[in-house]
């Protein structure tokens, strides 16, 4: 019975120690929490919020301020002029003449191709007035290409020379005899004999002269009827059918690409003088002073499109913007709104590199969603790139 009881007791112990064992093993799986999975932060650059697009604007030559058109804050339009230098109204002179050239220039042309059957027609009548004068020169010419004008003038060519050569001896024998007085009867018969000398032989060469020169005329008057009518010929067969004649239609066009160009060159003087906004804008930056002068190194005024806001980035390096794509969402937070985020997006990731601080690094561009009015130009934010 005792052995019994003993055997009993031993059971009961075993089975309180093991009924221990498995709290115990409950308990400490209790006490082990299970790991927490790590987040991925995503990629974080620092940026600056720019406008949709900014420029700063010089004059285009050295120059005295003449008027300041805008302020800053004014809004202007894309081709509004913003400021000017002095003669600005002898430019605008030289504009209104080429313009007018131009205007001309245009009008010749299309006379010119309005006017081609009239031309045509006048260059058939130049055409018949030419063989006309043809035939009036070549019957002229006949007249003295001729035996007995030839002969006329060899005979007139010999009287010249012969009548020379009386003089010339008339004046020898004048000479001969100057030292008798002014008053005696034989130096007055020299003289008079050089004075009819000096008449004859006019005459002869009047004469000889006379009948050369009309040998002359009537060849230069037929050679040049002969190139007349080769012209006219020619000026019929350009303008037949009322078509324009291609040397002038190349000289009317040739003279209004001048004209043009002459405006061009005057518009380009004109925009030196004259500064134009490229877009529409606001103006936020104004340095020229009225009556100063200025250069085109110096910064006249800081245009600027805020239609939409930017934040731009260079801090991603080549391992961090393999994780940004286009149309990604970004978290922003302001530095100058601490506790505020925002949201924007994407936009462009440049194909070009940056090397700062020896590493290579891309400009990413974001676009904000949101528009607040607290935000300002060159603010600096925090981007967040996580999924």
């Amino acid at each position: 019975m005792k052995k019994k009881m003993i055997i009993v007791i031993t059971i009961l112990l075993a089975a309180g120690v093991l009924f221990a064992g498995c709290d115990l093993i409950e308990a400490n799986t209790e006490q082990t929490p299970d790991p927490t999975p790590v987040q991925d932060p995503g990629v974080t650059a620092e940026a600056k919020l720019v406008p949709v697009d900014f420029v700063n604007l010089h004059m285009a030559m050295v120059g005295e301020v003449d008027e300041i058109l805008v302020e800053e804050g004014d809004q202007v339009g894309a081709g509004d002029v913003l400021a000017r230098l002095v003669n600005v109204e002898e430019r605008e002179g030289q504009v209104l003449a080429a313009e007018l050239a131009v205007l001309e220039a245009e009008q010749r042309l299309d006379d010119l191709n309005q006017k081609a059957e009239l031309v045509a027609a006048q260059a058939e009548v130049a055409l018949v007035e030419s063989r006309q004068a043809l035939v009036e020169a070549e019957q002229a010419w006949n007249e003295v290409d001729t035996d007995e004008f030839t002969q006329d003038l060899d005979n007139a060519r010999v009287d010249m020379i012969d009548a020379r050569n009386e003089l010339e001896d008339a004046e020898e024998n004048l000479a001969d005899h100057s030292d008798l007085d002014e008053d005696h009867f034989l130096r007055q018969r020299y003289e008079d004999e050089v004075e009819r000398a000096q008449e004859d032989y006019d005459e002869a060469r009047w004469a000889f002269e006379e009948l050369e020169n009309e040998y002359d005329l009537a060849k230069s008057r037929l050679d040049q009827a002969q190139a007349t009518l080769a012209e006219a010929e020619r000026e019929v067969e350009a303008t037949q059918d009322g078509q324009v004649d291609p040397d002038d239609l190349v000289l009317a066009e040739t003279n209004l690409e001048h004209a043009r160009g002459q405006l061009q060159a005057a518009e380009r003087a004109l925009m030196d003088v004259e500064l134009t906004a490229p877009f529409d804008g606001k103006i936020v930056r104004v340095e020229l002073t009225e009556g100063a002068y200025t250069t085109p190194e110096k910064m006249a005024f800081v245009l600027a499109d805020m239609s939409d806001w930017y934040l731009e980035t260079d801090d991603l390096t080549e391992i961090d913007v393999i994780e940004v794509e286009e149309g990604q969402e970004v978290k922003i937070s302001f530095d100058a709104l601490p506790g505020e985020t925002f949201t924007g997006e994407v936009e462009s990731i440049s194909e070009y590199f940056l090397e700062r601080f020896g590493d290579v690094t891309y400009v990413v561009r974001i676009r904000l969603s949101q528009e607040d009015s607290r935000l300002l130009w060159g603010m600096t934010a925090e981007v967040n790139f996580s999924d």
